[in-house]
């Protein structure tokens, strides 16, 4: 009989133990992601000379921003700008670099030329 509840609050410890580390490894995973007007310029300079990373590329524009309605806007415009206009990645050092049309690379210098003259915007 001592046994049995020794035994039983034995597994109620195992598994409360096991319901907290479950929990604690699964909040951790949720990423924030926060841009400033200053971020988005950035991209897009990157973007425009053919600076910019696959990588940082295809985090932007697959993400949702949900807290700010422009800079959600500007990923969808990049997005198709992606779908539309985009030419692969080249290979430098090791490293994949995105590459557009020269039409997309128009309107992303029209886009970077907006950001950058945005005018009392927080972020």
């Amino acid at each position: 009989m001592i046994l049995q509840f020794v035994l039983s609050v034995f597994l109620c410890f195992c598994l409360l133990v096991s319901l907290l580390v479950f929990y604690l490894k699964h909040k951790s995973k949720m990423p924030y992601y926060r841009l400033s007007q200053n971020d988005c310029t950035v991209l897009l300079e990157k973007a425009v000379n053919g600076l910019l990373l696959e990588y940082d590329w295809n985090v932007f524009i697959g993400m949702t921003i949900r807290d700010d309605e422009q800079f959600e806007q500007l990923r969808e415009v990049c997005l198709m700008i992606d779908e539309e206009h985009k030419r692969g990645a080249q290979l430098i050092d090791g490293k994949l670099y995105v590459r557009f049309s020269k039409a997309g690379l128009k309107q992303l210098s029209d886009l970077l030329d907006e950001w950058r003259h945005k005018v009392h915007y927080a972020a």
